[in-house]
């Protein structure tokens, strides 16, 4: 039952995995972007030595649209600054649309929770048929000779 109630808390279990958004932080408004992941509850971290920027890997779509909003439009590494907020808009929804043709369904942020899941429903069911189901037929029949 112990591995059973571990295997559920692994497979639900949230694990953040941080990608990188920004290559180069010295050429942005470095003050402008954080209040803005600030303002969307954005999971994020810089990394100084190497003037990164990561963000949590299931938020980095709402953080480009986000910064797409105030006219960066990012698409790793490149990061293009619009004036023009509506072609900054443009912008990302082209590039949104290349990605969108491009992924694989294994490279989805979904697919390793639902493995994780999958996996745990299968330790659950072997668990059951395996301890639980014989413990209470030896039980059951036990009684029934008396």
């Amino acid at each position: 039952m112990l591995l059973a109630i571990f295997i559920v808390k692994w497979a639900n279990e949230d694990n953040l995995v941080y990608r990188p958004l920004i290559q180069d932080m010295r050429l942005v408004d470095s003050v402008k972007i954080a209040d803005v992941l600030d303002q969307e509850r954005i999971y994020y971290y810089t990394d100084v030595k190497n003037h990164m920027l990561y963000v949590n890997q299931e938020q980095s779509e709402l953080a480009r649209v986000s910064l797409a909003k105030i006219g960066y439009v990012i698409e790793y590494p490149e990061i293009t600054k619009h004036t023009d907020l509506n072609k900054a808009y443009d912008a990302f929804i082209k590039q949104k649309k290349l990605e969108e043709e491009a992924v694989k369904i294994w490279q989805s942020a979904w697919f390793f929770k639902l493995v994780k899941l999958v996996i745990g429903g299968l330790v659950i069911i072997v668990l059951i048929l395996a301890i639980i189901r014989p413990a209470l037929a030896s039980i059951i029949y036990d009684e029934d000779e008396k």
